[in-house]
């Protein structure tokens, strides 16, 4: 196992990192109070009266009706064929969905709505939405609908009053795509056969259906940190955006501990999975966790365990970086409460 770097010096790499968030962002919406694009400084329309609360990154902004979204600027971000001007793209948002509507109703989270041809007709096809639960085709799942059809993401949301993080990269140069839940890969794939990415370059609806009409397929819940980049993010970049300031380089972060659920709410038991091959069932085990400010909020000693153990504790919501020692080996790795 590698050796871990003391939790100090991740904080260092970390800083030195997160930089590189910034390059390719083309839209920030924090959502902190208001619908401000932090790149080109506009505020979209408030349509619908949405408002705001405390979310999962500051500020949050609450749909809680049929009518309630807001557009973004035209012409920031064109996906589609390189050969006609569109580029690669991540889209990436929070999403927290109220009960009710989460039994009932298909949920619209982005929605392109103009492409790049001269038609009025002409549209693009970024959409990223879960389906109605009463759908005969995969009820409960994130689909995105790229290319004229739906794309599949292997993901099923039936989860209501629950902060999820929601990633999907597109590449037209190599027709790849790929679908994140929580900074882990749920799908990637390629389009077949003659299937393109229909280019897009109008606005992005946000919250709603594309035609403004469709009552059926609006968001009923809390949305935070939108951001749409013009390149494709690593896996280390996404798993910066899912911890925010407390998220580790994976070259530093070992893989043999898992924790369920992760995100976990608050005094919520996590079960904590450990790697057999790197810590031995009987070891004494030594477990520490550590704010996004770098102080110790538990530190708790197991004298023997298997391969999984369950954790009870009081942390409140935040992002926090865990590491487990037996002495020997150590391993340290991301867990939300929320």
């Amino acid at each position: 196992m590698r050796k871990i770097l003391p939790f100090l010096a991740l904080l260092i790499f970390t800083g030195l990192y997160a930089q590189d968030l910034e390059e390719g962002l083309v839209m920030h919406y924090p959502l902190d109070g208001n619908l401000t694009d932090t790149i080109s400084g506009i505020t979209a329309e408030n349509n619908g009266n949405l408002t705001f609360e405390e979310g999962i990154k500051g500020g949050a902004v609450r749909y809680f009706n049929q009518d309630a979204y807001f557009v973004t600027p035209e012409g920031k971000l064109q996906v589609g064929p390189a050969a006609d001007g569109g580029t690669a793209g991540t889209f990436a948002l929070y999403v927290n969905h109220r009960a009710a509507p989460l039994e009932t109703d298909r949920q619209n989270y982005l929605a392109q709505k103009n492409g790049c041809g001269p038609e009025d007709n002409n549209r693009g096809r970024v959409v990223l939405y879960r389906q109605n639960p009463n759908n005969e085709s995969d009820p409960d799942s994130i689909i995105s609908f790229l290319t004229g059809r739906p794309l599949r993401t292997n993901y099923k949301l039936d989860e209501a009053d629950t902060w999820i993080h929601l990633c999907l990269t597109v590449d037209p140069e190599i027709r790849e795509w790929a679908f994140f839940v929580n900074g882990q890969e749920t799908r990637r794939d390629t389009f077949t056969g003659d299937t393109q990415v229909e280019n897009s370059c109008g606005e992005f609806v946000v919250g709603h259906h594309l035609t403004f009409t469709n009552e059926n397929q609006t968001f009923d819940g809390l949305m935070d940190d939108l951001r749409f980049y013009n390149r494709v993010l690593s896996q280390e970049e996404i798993d910066m955006l899912v911890v925010g300031s407390s998220s580790v380089k994976n070259e530093l972060v070992d893989r043999s501990i898992k924790f369920a659920p992760n995100p976990a709410s608050t005094h919520q038991p996590i079960e904590i999975t450990l790697d057999p091959s790197e810590f031995q069932s009987g070891d004494g085990l030594e477990i520490s966790i550590m704010n996004a400010n770098g102080q110790r909020v538990l530190n708790r000693r197991f004298d023997s365990f298997r391969s999984k153990l369950t954790l009870d504790h009081d942390l409140s919501a935040g992002f926090y970086s865990v590491t487990i020692s037996d002495g020997q080996n150590s391993s340290i790795n991301k867990l939300i409460i929320q």
